[in-house]
């Protein structure tokens, strides 16, 4: 479990006026001064103020104090669509109860998480957000925590879209049993905790890669076979397509023999992703979602066939470049960078580590969404030398790059155009 205590140096206090230290002696005041002047009345009342204030203030300040919370994650990837459960547990470590204690956790990112049930939206306006710092929360409220007790529930949280949510902090508020006086902390948590997205997976055709640029090695599992280069021959098997099946051989021998061909595999594929190009097309970036899908499901479906795959994305102060021939760097790595993603018009891709990579990668792909749409036209032609592949949204409009071979993305997509 992920546990958090409150930490007392981010500690805030609010208060209304009826429990303001300087209201809080004013009424002492003015009860010492009743009784001096005989009204004894007057003066119970100033006292009961008083003691009423100094009561909610000194509760209001302690309220926090020995109360600490936790939350814990089933696991830590999801697809689109999938459910997780969060557990959380919230402790209250000394004698004096809370009458209400609320808990609240930052928005994930992109709203690629939504709680089910459990949690309501606390947007902030105004002078509000600015002291916050964050636009909105979700938060949680309990209701008598006694001294010593410790409360534990289950939220169902959905993965609602592509996104990585780190929690760091859970924030905790209570105050006295009036409403007079309230604490406020942020607690960061011992481990961070994160929750990735993964972007949605579709079936993808793997054969248009190994047929762009072949290099070529043999007999291993998860090649695409060269039909033009005969192997051999072995018996029939139930399940092998006709078309493999050697007529002239069967009408010799009585008996059905399938060919086999030689198998061809590219060394590795970098994909490039042309984000600029799909900007401004539709509201929620349709297309481009479209395309990141399609790039993750190659990836998966190529590492499986023992593909090294790389990855370059465009960014402001971060641009992402995992190359695939680090061996550090896995699939599940490309898939977290593409779903903590978010494009940006003004977004340059890191090219000096684009030029180091024309000399080792074995194919090159930039992903855009059109020729007539291409945002890093520049980085286009300086690799195109490099045998530069394109896996185009829209083939229809070509654009620069007319006249040369332009992959589909429907070609991609099981279903699609072949």
């Amino acid at each position: 479990m992920l546990t958090m205590a409150a930490d007392r140096k981010r500690l805030g206090f609010l208060s209304s006026l009826a429990a303001s230290r300087g209201v809080i002696l004013l009424c002492l005041a003015l009860s010492l001064l009743a009784n001096w002047a005989g009204l004894g009345s007057l003066g119970a009342f100033l006292f009961f103020l008083f003691l009423l204030g100094l009561a909610a203030r000194v509760w209001g300040l302690a309220a926090l104090r020995g109360v600490s919370a936790g939350v814990a994650a089933e696991r830590a990837l999801l697809s689109v669509g999938e459910e997780i459960a969060l557990h959380y547990t919230v402790k209250n470590e000394k004698l004096l109860p809370l009458i209400w204690l609320e808990l609240w956790q930052s928005v994930p990112p992109n709203g690629c998480l939504t709680p089910a049930s459990g949690f309501s939206l606390r947007p902030f306006e105004g002078a509000e957000a600015e002291a916050e710092g964050v636009p909105a929360v979700y938060r949680r409220r309990l209701l008598f925590l006694m001294g010593y007790q410790s409360l534990t529930w289950e939220t169902v949280w959905r993965a609602e879209r592509r996104g990585v949510y780190r929690l760091k902090a859970l924030g905790l508020r209570s105050g006295d049993g009036f409403g007079l006086t309230q604490g406020a902390g942020e607690s960061p948590l011992h481990r961070p905790l994160t929750l990735a997205v993964w972007p949605r997976l579709v079936p993808v055709r793997t054969a248009p890669f190994f047929r762009a640029a072949w290099q070529g090695e043999t007999g291993r599992r998860g090649w695409v076979e060269d039909p033009t280069v005969l192997r051999g021959l072995r018996p029939y098997q139930a399940g092998d397509p006709w078309k493999k099946i050697d007529w002239r051989t069967a009408a010799r021998q009585d008996e059905l023999y399938a060919r086999q061909f030689e198998t061809v595999q590219p060394a590795s594929i970098h994909f490039i992703l042309d984000a600029a190009s799909f900007l401004g097309l539709s509201e929620h970036h349709e297309e481009l979602e479209d395309m990141i899908s399609v790039l993750a499901s190659l990836i998966l479906e190529l590492d499986r066939l023992g593909v090294r795959c790389g990855l370059s994305l465009p960014g402001i102060a971060r641009q992402i470049t995992l190359s695939p021939d680090d061996p550090g760097i896995t699939a599940a790595d490309l898939l977290l960078a593409l779903s903590e993603f978010q494009a940006d018009p003004a977004g340059s891709f890191d090219e000096e580590a684009l030029s180091s990579l024309t000399l080792t990668a074995g194919q090159l792909w930039l992903a855009t969404y059109s020729g007539e749409r291409l945002g890093c036209s520049d980085l286009f032609w300086r690799l195109e030398g490099a045998g530069l592949s394109v896996l185009c949204a829209d083939p229809l409009s070509p654009g620069p790059l007319a006249g040369r071979y332009l992959l589909p993305l429907a070609a991609v997509k099981k279903g699609g155009i072949r």
